[in-house]
């Protein structure tokens, strides 16, 4: 069995790199996903958040409205760090259980966690994946699939590690700068990698 990391800048292509592992029949465990799970679902992360970066991130439906978070969080280097305190502490804590539970049931288990090395997590994994691309080539995909404005793009990338030191970091990377069938390739490739 294995652990599997991948990380890699917003717009990098992880999630497309996971979707091949997890078509070959690897668990996949989303540390996105987890964190909805812990902001969403906890009301106490929830008042946290709405004292530190206003009610109004809490819709008329009660849901959190991350794109306003995320616009507030990113703006300032404190607000970053503030909303870090809030939530990572017990994202990665609910992310280390399930690394456990899949260790315990001996699954080869892939993660996509973009933040594996800026929390120092990395001993979690057997291995870790940086998926890599250049930074015009990110921005033009966030455009298109999220619809950011590129100062909105700007404060996302500035909230992680340069590219670079997670490409230096990573035990493999992928550059994704060319056509989906190739990043689909490199993903039949490492779903074949010996397990132990």
């Amino acid at each position: 069995m294995m652990i599997l990391g991948i990380t890699g800048c917003p717009g990098s292509g992880k999630s497309m790199l996971t979707d091949v592992l997890v078509q070959r029949e690897w668990i996949l465990i989303d540390a996105d996903e987890l964190g909805r799970e812990v902001v969403e679902f906890n009301p106490d992360v929830l008042d946290e958040l709405k004292k530190s970066f206003g009610s109004d991130i809490i819709n008329t439906e009660g849901r959190l409205d991350r794109r306003l978070l995320a616009a507030r969080a990113f703006a300032k280097p404190e607000k970053t760090k503030l909303l870090n305190n809030i939530v990572h502490p017990r994202l990665i804590r609910r992310l280390k259980e399930r690394i456990e539970n899949e260790r315990e049931r001996n699954t080869n288990s892939v993660v996509d966690c973009a933040l594996i090395f800026e929390w120092g997590i990395e001993k979690l994994f057997d291995m870790v994946v940086c998926v890599s691309a250049d930074e015009s080539l990110r921005k033009k995909r966030l455009m298109t699939r999220d619809t950011r404005s590129l100062p909105e793009i700007e404060d996302l990338f500035a909230a992680q590690l340069p590219e670079c030191e997670k490409m230096r970091k990573a035990d493999i990377v992928i550059k994704n700068n060319n056509s989906v069938e190739k990043l689909k390739m490199f993903g039949m490739l490492l779903a074949d990698l010996p397990r132990y």
